[in-house]
């Protein structure tokens, strides 16, 4: 355990120098002179006197700008060795102290949304698994689908515009009482929390998606020995679900939770700058915008130590959590082929059975090399393979029956609906509505009954739901490179990580601790604003840079569990080799959580393109929806009833389709479970026969 925990916090100081470094050097290559623009400030103080203005903003860069880079490299090392960040240029104070003030405010209000949102999902998403199919699961998969759907940045505008603007109960603004006396008194806490209301009950309201991901956790613990024990013993259905259920199906969301830690003060960006709450993510927005060198990077730094702390205290604790993920045997352990058959040559034999092509004469199997015939009771079998049957056979399995079972399910067959239409809007709509271009009159509502604009027109005359339909091809372009990429790398790597073990699982576990270390939403404008993405597709892969290190994280924490299961164990006694062992019996284990991360992740894309084109970071290339949103916010629909529904339009949008891709991934759950497809093995085998 002591050389696993030498090794471990070896891993987190190379992940917080690996990332410090690329973050380093990644911001000076945005556009724009932070330098020159220190000295005009200057100049405002020093009139006529430029070099003095040079040297005290050389000084407080704590670099020299004329000097190569390398150079500035070193000067800066030599002062944050000695704990200085620098001075921010855009608010004229150390960097030491902005942050020193900033981060307990964004730790505070996301601290206590994070633990009743925590608390909340994990009891209720075991409870759901438990009664799967019931009217409670049924009605609380609707509404935790619906919060998930809903960005948090959206349920922002909504409770500022009702809560805020209309009815003036909470401020925005500020984060206490301007006439409080700071310090712990009732007083400064009553109105920090007051103030904090409304970010707050914004992550509330849309963190549900906890829930769904416990609840497809909890679907594939139900079928274990241990379950049916407890049942056979009497025990209560609540205290099986939330002791025996919960607890074995907790360590992703465990993991999760430690990791939020870190990620709410990155992704506190959008949240702060619609409040004006003067948080991390407020600063961070600062010093992007006016290319803050000092303030960015000590923002990168901060928020890559909490990720890493969070990580480290989590692999620690994982056996406090689930017993069988063992801490120092998931590390020192390494699994492969019993057969000593190289992972290439596996994979390439594992193709050919897929392609039919080792099956055209005799059924072989091969072992160390050597070829050896089946054979039955001492005659050598014989099969003969019809390549229509073996055809019909896979496109049954693999389509007819899955789709039989997700369409037999409300939320697969509303879900599919909602996808669907939403991909026949995108690619067939804007042949059939108005040119987003075309004018009519201003400021439309559809409370007016005028059929021609269902949802109305904006404040310069255009028909909303035609600039809506216009948008959504880019964003269905953007969600599908950035999904699959992202599923993709992060299943790939988590699932070698966690078979394999041993070094294969510390390089790979380091390179998701860089991924995840690295701030999502910060980096990707920092990246925006280096290569300026204009096509959709490239939006996508860069909102995928920073989002599969979590992914796969918490895929690996799936295989450790699954490796050690009876049928693994068995199929590496028997020889059988990695590659099929991890495609057989390893991904179809965890595949329900795969793909409720796919949706998540689909989900995700939307949020954060929609995000960052609403605050102007992205380069507006078309028409999308988080264009439509900025430009919603930017006519004033956010104070006005007259002009609410202009705003509405893209919140319907975005809400809708994320609706149909969580429902979608909820129904595919049954199909990938092994549980849940033994239930619908009797009526597929039934069609099969029948056909």
């Amino acid at each position: 355990m002591v050389n696993w925990l030498i090794k471990r916090l070896g891993q987190a100081v190379l992940t917080i120098v690996a990332v410090f470094h690329l973050t380093f050097f990644l911001v000076r290559f945005m556009p724009g002179n932070p330098y020159q623009a220190m000295v005009a400030q200057l100049m405002s103080q020093y009139p006529g006197q430029t070099e003095t203005a040079r040297q005290i903003a050389e000084l407080r860069m704590n670099i020299a700008p004329n000097d190569p880079l390398y150079v500035q490299y070193f000067n800066y090392m030599g002062e944050l060795l000695q704990g200085d960040l620098g001075y921010s240029i855009s608010q004229s104070e150390p960097v030491n102290q902005i942050l020193a003030e900033a981060v307990p405010w964004t730790i505070f209000y996301m601290s206590i949304a994070m633990v009743i949102t925590f608390t909340l999902s994990i009891c209720l998403g075991a409870v759901m698994a438990y009664y799967e199919g019931s009217r409670f699961d049924t009605a609380m998969t609707l509404v935790a689908v619906i919060e998930s759907s809903t960005p948090y940045y959206v349920a922002a505008l909504l409770l500022s515009f009702v809560l805020a603007y209309q009815l003036k109960i909470f401020p925005t603004g500020a984060r206490y009482p301007g006439g409080a006396e700071i310090g712990l008194n009732a007083d400064f806490i009553i109105g920090a929390l007051y103030h904090a209301a409304l970010p707050i009950l914004s992550l509330i309201v849309t963190g549900a998606a906890a829930s769904l991901s416990m609840r497809g956790n909890s679907i594939s613990t139900l079928g274990a020995d241990f379950i049916r024990v407890a049942q056979l013993r009497g025990l209560p259905p609540t205290r099986i679900a939330l002791r025996y259920v919960m607890r074995n199906a907790l360590l992703p969301l465990y993991t999760g939770l430690l990791l939020t830690i870190g990620f709410m003060i990155g992704g506190s960006l959008i949240l702060e700058e619609i409040f004006k709450y003067r948080g991390m993510g407020y600063y961070m927005l600062e010093g992007v915008n006016n290319r803050d060198y000092p303030l960015m990077v000590g923002g990168f730094l901060v928020i890559t130590v909490t990720v890493v702390v969070s990580m480290l205290v989590a692999d620690i604790t994982y056996s406090r959590i689930d017993p069988r993920a063992k801490a120092e045997g998931s590390n020192q352990e390494v699994y492969g082929s019993s057969t000593g058959v190289p992972l290439r040559t596996q994979l390439k034999r594992y193709v050919q059975r897929l392609l039919g092509n080792s099956t055209a004469g005799q059924y072989r199997r091969t072992d160390g090399g050597a070829k050896a015939q089946q054979r039955f009771l001492g005659k050598e079998q014989s099969i003969e393979v019809n390549r229509k049957d073996v055809i019909y056979r896979k496109v049954d399995r693999s389509l007819y029956a899955p789709l039989k079972i997700v369409l037999s399910d409300w939320r697969g067959l509303v879900g599919l609906t909602i996808t669907l239409a939403f991909f026949v809007v995108g690619i067939f709509g804007p042949a059939y509505v108005y040119s987003p271009t075309k004018t009519f009159d201003f400021w439309i509502s559809p409370l007016d009954g005028n059929l021609a604009h269902p949802i109305g027109t904006t404040n310069t005359g255009a028909d909303i739901l035609s600039v809506m339909v216009h948008g959504t091809t880019p964003v269905l372009i953007m969600i599908t490179t950035g999904a699959f990429a992202t599923v993709f790398v992060g299943v790939g790597i988590g699932t070698i990580a966690g078979f394999r073990g041993g070094a294969t699982d510390r390089v790979l576990m380091t390179l998701c601790d860089i991924v995840l270390s690295l701030p999502g939403l910060p980096l990707i404008v920092v990246i925006a604003a280096i290569i300026e993405p204009r096509n959709p597709a490239l939006v996508g892969l860069v909102l995928s840079v920073a989002a599969w290190g979590g992914l796969g994280r918490s895929v690996r924490s799936e295989v450790l569990k699954v490796r050690s299961q009876e049928y693994v164990e068995a199929s590496r006694a028997m020889g059988v080799g990695s590659v099929p062992i991890i495609i057989k019996d390893i991904l179809p284990n965890i595949w329900p959580y795969i793909l409720i991360n796919l949706a998540n992740r689909a989900r995700g894309v939307i949020f954060a393109s929609v995000g960052l084109y609403f605050l102007g970071f992205l380069p507006y290339s078309s028409q999308n929806w988080g264009v439509v949103l900025n430009n919603a916010e930017d006519a004033g629909s956010l104070y006005t009833i007259d002009g609410f529904h202009f705003i509405l339009g893209p919140i319907l949008f975005i809400v809708l389709f994320s609706t149909g891709l969580i429902l979608l991934a909820q129904s595919l759950d049954q199909v990938s479970n092994p549980r849940i497809r033994a239930r619908h093995a009797k009526s597929v085998d039934s069609d099969n026969e029948s056909v």
